[in-house]
């Protein structure tokens, strides 16, 4: 089909784990090298590591935000260096999580997926999603940026709605979480509002 693919790299901080290895330089250089060593057989990489900075403050907010845009770095120029791409998944700017730095990574990787959900209502509040775009792109260019959207949130009629704010700021594009739960009303919405670009 001419679609290129990304492996992804998910854990979440839920004991802490994230933090752990972030903590840890050497454990920082053997994710680097395995998760290189196996993205030789994509495109590139999408890193997803979720949780950082729910409770953090101050100082130690920053060092969070400084460890993981080190860590992306470091994973960026190897990937860069073997003619692959980095792409990461965060959290939204106006969410709980505040330990990523969309300024910083938005200089080191090839493209920000802004995961603008889970705010506790369904469809996503159109209000906080813009928020979230407007908020993101005060630091990073519109066009590495990509609105994330949770399908199982969405009606066919939001779906549209979330991809018009995408539209209006210039985002790259949307990222759609997750196949297998879109259903056909979405895909023909997704059809008439979206150009796919190869």
């Amino acid at each position: 089909k001419g679609l290129t693919n990304e492996m992804t790299v998910h854990m979440v901080n839920g004991q802490g784990e994230i933090t752990a290895l972030l903590n840890d330089p050497e454990a920082c250089q053997r994710a680097v090298d395995q998760i290189t060593r196996e993205a030789r057989h994509y495109d590139g990489v999408n890193l997803d590591l979720e949780g950082l900075g729910l409770s953090a403050q101050g100082t130690a907010l920053q060092e969070i935000r400084n460890k993981y845009t080190a860590f992306a770095a470091m994973l960026a120029k190897r990937l860069h260096q073997d003619g692959k791409v980095l792409s990461v998944s965060l959290h939204a700017p106006n969410s709980s999580y505040r330990g990523y730095d969309y300024a910083a990574l938005g200089a080191v990787c090839d493209q920000i997926i802004i995961m603008a959900y889970d705010y506790g209502s369904k469809p996503e509040p159109v209000n906080q999603v813009e928020q979230a775009v407007q908020m993101a792109c005060s630091s990073v260019p519109a066009h590495k940026l990509l609105l994330g959207i949770s399908a199982p949130s969405e009606t066919e009629e939001s779906i549209a709605t979330k991809v018009g704010i995408a539209k209006r700021y210039n985002l790259g594009g949307v990222a759609l979480w997750r196949l297998g739960v879109i259903n056909e009303g979405m895909w023909q919405t997704l059809r008439a509002n979206l150009i796919a670009e190869r």
